[in-house]
């Protein structure tokens, strides 16, 4: 996927050079992940604006305390969504190309023990998985390194500090803040008992600003090498998407810097009013 991601990349930047700037959000953020996933999952072109607006809806319900409203458009997401996946599975089932859909069925029929609910569960976590955290962690990077010119103008001027780049962006304003989770047994950690039972919160972003993990971790260093960051999570509940994710954000960094290189913010960037995941409404910027 890695050229496939490129030359995507580099054609919505021309786009956006072409039109002399615009929302970085709506313009690369958001339609490059999106691209990607649907072509990783064999959804036709024809189909891809529905992806977008299902995985919003359905990562709206990791806000706290979600209203109903929210929850409902949630649920009707899901509903819809999953339809869609066992639809297309049909029609993979009977023409079968070399995506990932028609993969996942080869293993379901030759008895792996994949149920089509397996496969639908499996393609809706890697819609969410493999592009949310893109979206978020591309604009989020952008607005670090327009308030951090030296940064930008280091990048600017050295390529090789493209992976290290990626990763310090991912750490340094996490698009995941926080996962909730209820505690099985009792666990005593940093000599507090947490009782079976308890809801707790795991604070990512607060983590990747840890001064006993990272030097002046408040600092963006794109040439961070020490960054053991844990923006995808860690262990068994290691994010799927972690390494699409890292594919994309380097391929839309690489055409922005290439491609634009005057790049700059256009007006103050709106925040998104969520506690969870951390991204902005929009990023405007002049080429």
């Amino acid at each position: 996927l890695k050229p496939y991601a490129r030359a995507l990349a580099a054609g919505l930047v021309e786009r956006l050079v072409a039109e002399g700037g615009g929302d970085l959000l709506t313009s690369v953020a958001e339609p490059l992940p999106v691209a990607v996933i649907a072509e990783m999952l064999g959804v036709p072109a024809t189909d891809r604006p529905l992806l977008r607006p299902w995985s919003a809806a359905i990562c709206a319900m990791y806000e706290l305390n979600p209203p109903e409203e929210t929850a409902r458009r949630a649920v009707t997401a899901s509903l819809e969504f999953s339809a869609y996946l066992r639809e297309l599975i049909a029609v993979r089932r009977e023409k079968p190309g070399e995506d990932l859909i028609s993969g996942l069925i080869v293993a379901h029929d030759e008895g792996e023990k994949l149920t089509e609910a397996e496969m639908v569960a499996t393609c809706a976590l890697l819609l969410n998985a493999g592009h949310e955290a893109t979206v978020n962690a591309t604009v989020n990077g952008w607005h670090a390194l327009f308030r951090n010119p030296a940064q930008l103008a280091a990048l600017r001027g050295d390529r090789t500090l493209l992976p290290t780049a990626v990763e310090e962006l991912m750490r340094y304003d996490t698009p995941l803040q926080l996962f909730e989770r209820w505690v099985l047994d009792p666990v005593e950690i940093g000599g507090t008992t947490i009782p079976r039972g308890a809801e707790v919160a795991l604070l990512f972003g607060s983590a990747n600003h840890d001064p006993a993990a990272f030097t002046v971790p408040d600092r963006l260093d794109l040439s961070r090498h020490d960054n053991p960051h844990i923006s995808f999570s860690a262990g068994i509940h290691y994010c799927i998407g972690a390494p699409l994710a890292r594919i994309e954000l380097a391929a839309s960094m690489a055409a922005l810097l290439d491609l634009a290189p005057g790049l700059s913010p256009a007006g103050e960037p709106e925040r998104k009013p969520n506690f969870v995941i951390r991204g902005l409404a929009a990023l405007p910027v002049t080429v």
